[in-house]
């Protein structure tokens, strides 16, 4: 049963100091090496004038970037259609939406989507309706409710009992909530208080990014990355999110 390697990051655009952060990004992609990186803030580099989807890509000896308003999904296989779905705004958060990619692994399809919800800590409910129109797309985009293995990553801002998250694990896509099925008892904390590039005004640790998949997926191993441990220096004020999956 051949495997896949799914990251998922929050690339904290070009916040300093970049030339640290791609020199611990790239030695952590050298070392998972992933056939799936879904991002999100990536931005253009302000040095190259490349696009950070672009500078991943090439890290990881990727050929395929989908990229559209700061999420990205770099790949190793070919992407067969792409579609983003705007969600819905709120007053003092900036647009989001959700980016997918159909992708064929081994000639098998599967559905990737990245997404990054409203920043705001307060905006609780306003996340779980962001994830709801999300899931909608994402029903939408298994053309006419074929069967596809998926995957949806993303940066939650928000905790794995929050009600975005429950919209996700309750709807009838039947996800699993990767890190929490492989480590029951770890907290798999993605935004820390100890993390250096962290506004030290901020006081509590969090899990808030995630990788979810449907339930004809194996889960072969899961863990956070780039956080400092396990010889991943830290490359972004988020700790990655790295698994490993296979087809049932």
């Amino acid at each position: 049963m051949m495997s896949f390697g799914v990251l998922t990051l929050n690339l904290w655009n070009i916040s300093e100091p970049l030339e640290a952060r791609y020199a611990a990004l790239e030695t952590g992609l050298q070392q998972l090496r992933p056939e799936i990186v879904c991002l999100q803030e990536a931005d253009r580099d302000p040095k190259s004038g490349q696009r950070q989807s672009e500078l991943v890509a090439k890290m990881c000896g990727h050929a395929h970037v989908t990229d559209s308003n700061g999420l990205a999904i770099v790949c190793s296989s070919p992407v067969i259609r792409s579609t983003s779905a705007s969600l819905p705004e709120f007053p003092g958060d900036f647009p989001r939406q959700g980016l997918s990619a159909e992708l064929l692994i081994d000639g098998r399809p599967l559905l990737v989507t990245n997404t990054h919800l409203a920043y705001p800590p307060e905006m609780i409910q306003e996340r779980k309706r962001q994830a709801e129109v999300l899931l909608a797309a994402i029903k939408h985009n298994r053309s006419a409710g074929r069967p596809i293995a998926q995957v949806l990553c993303g940066d939650f801002n928000d905790t794995p009992d929050s009600p975005a998250v429950r919209a996700v694990l309750d709807s009838e896509e039947e996800f699993q909530d990767v890190f929490a099925e492989y480590s029951p008892d770890s907290p798999g904390i993605t935004y820390a208080c100890h993390n250096k590039y962290v506004d030290p005004v901020w006081t509590v640790d969090e899990r808030i990014d995630y990788i979810f998949a449907s339930r004809d997926l194996v889960i072969k191993d899961c863990s956070v990355v780039f956080d400092g441990n396990n010889g991943f220096d830290l490359a972004s004020d988020h700790f990655g999110v790295f698994c490993d999956l296979a087809f049932r």
